[in-house]
């Protein structure tokens, strides 16, 4: 729970400094980058301090005299959380590219897209948070060969992960032009941010499922599979759509690009995920 909350604090944090920084400082872009280092520090910060506090009571703690470049173990950090470093990686190519699209329309565009996107991270956050603490819980099971205990907990995380996912895109889609104004007061770009944020949160559910996936093969020990889910989610798929439906649909393809991409990244994440589950339910 510490663990999920501290994944999820950087992208709230980011989400309270952004308008802070933007709007009432008047830092415009800067304040965005700057909003997104303090955030970013200060979870940095909240783990230190985490595992700090609980030294005593976990294996993972500050400790240099245990560090060894012996028996592979910096290729198998480096193979397990390269997933993640791509998903991060390609979520700021696929930003860029849609912002650089975005910008030939109109700044509000821009504007209320951006807003949207920020606005969706915490479900994003939540999702993150969820599915790498449950991470440890998996590659713990399944390296002591306890089949069911692993199992209950891959069940019990797809099912609160996807239900919450799903509350959490009700709740956006229903609140989403009060929520919007909470951080611009111009009638056009709410007007642009309501809708996209509606599109966007119509896949946090998917999103959930292709997140959950990738965690579990990761904490089986599997690297190339989730490597290439993360760059089949981010920055490949979800680009190629963005321009061809922009071309296609305009804007309203720009914030349709994303959704559908991520709907196409979950289908194949389940296609290699289920015979791969079934696979391994028979070896443990």
């Amino acid at each position: 729970k510490e663990a999920s909350f501290g994944v999820a604090l950087g992208g709230v944090l980011n989400i309270v400094f952004d308008p802070i920084l933007i709007f009432a400082l008047d830092l415009e872009i800067a304040g965005a980058a700057m909003a997104t280092m303090i955030s970013n520090v200060i979870a940095t910060v909240y783990f230190i301090v985490l595992l700090q506090r609980n030294r005593e009571r976990t294996v993972i703690k500050f400790a240099p005299k245990n560090f060894t470049l012996q028996f592979g173990i910096p290729k198998r950090i480096i193979l397990v959380g390269l997933p993640s470093f791509i998903i991060i990686l390609l979520g700021t190519v696929s930003n860029i590219v849609q912002n650089s699209l975005a910008a030939s329309y109109s700044n509000q565009i821009v504007a209320g897209m951006g807003i949207a996107k920020k606005i969706d991270m915490l479900v994003f956050a939540f999702a993150n948070g969820m599915t790498q603490g449950v991470l440890p819980l998996i590659g713990y099971n399944y390296a002591a060969k306890n089949s069911e205990r692993m199992r209950n907990a891959v069940k019990t995380s797809f099912i609160y992960g996807v239900s919450l996912a799903a509350v959490g895109a009700i709740l956006l889609f229903t609140t989403a032009s009060p929520v919007v104004k909470l951080f611009i007061d111009d009638a056009e770009t709410v007007a642009y941010g309501q809708f996209f944020l509606k599109v966007i949160s119509t896949t946090c559910p998917v999103i959930m499922v292709t997140m959950m996936v990738i965690s579990v093969l990761q904490a089986t020990g599997q690297s190339i599979k989730p490597l290439i889910l993360s760059v089949a989610r981010k920055g490949s798929i979800d680009v190629v759509l963005m321009f061809v439906m922009n071309v296609a649909m305009g804007a309203n393809g720009l914030a349709w690009a994303t959704p559908v991409s991520d709907c196409v990244a979950m289908i194949i994440a389940l296609a290699v995920f289920i015979p791969y589950w079934r696979k391994i339910k028979t070896e443990i």
